[in-house]
């Protein structure tokens, strides 16, 4: 009996894994000499336990940080995050003006209709590669509202 139970609490952990859902990822489009992008997206965790984004990677940029934007009297500024906390059984909203994915050093600029391989890094939890189109500007702004400086 002791050994259906060690047994059954080791496998507990595995069926309590949370599964992170990428709702509407998106990156815009830019200029031909832009230098960084930023990557938007809607983070659903279904788990019972807050899930951490602890990096991120995709090709063709030398650098990716986490990073929250933030008006402090008046000045817009980007602040790089340790990580991005997804609440339990929440979702975090990866936005304009808000948190998101920031790809630096751009090597080659993609244009709309392209589609980049963003690859998100979770504490505790299996890497996920999300396909992320690239959009117009001005299609996303409909949608999201002014970009905030990006």
């Amino acid at each position: 009996m002791r050994s259906l139970l060690l047994a059954a609490a080791l496998f507990l952990p595995l069926s309590a894994l949370a599964e992170v859902k990428v709702i509407n990822p998106w990156v815009p489009e830019a200029p031909p000499n832009a230098q960084a992008l930023a990557a938007f997206m809607v983070l659903e965790n279904d788990g019972e336990q807050v899930v951490k984004v602890t990096n991120a990677w995709a090709p063709g940029f030398d650098t990716i940080e986490l990073h929250r934007s933030v008006e402090e009297n008046g000045m817009h500024k980007m602040i790089k995050q340790d990580a991005l906390i997804i609440p339990a059984k929440g979702k975090l909203e990866l936005k304009p003006g808000g948190y998101h994915v920031m790809l630096i050093g751009v090597h080659n600029p993609p244009k709309a209709g392209d589609v980049i391989p963003l690859r998100l890094d979770f504490e505790g939890l299996p890497s996920q590669t999300v396909e992320v189109p690239v959009k117009k500007r001005a299609e996303m702004m409909k949608q999201t509202g002014p970009m905030h400086g990006h």
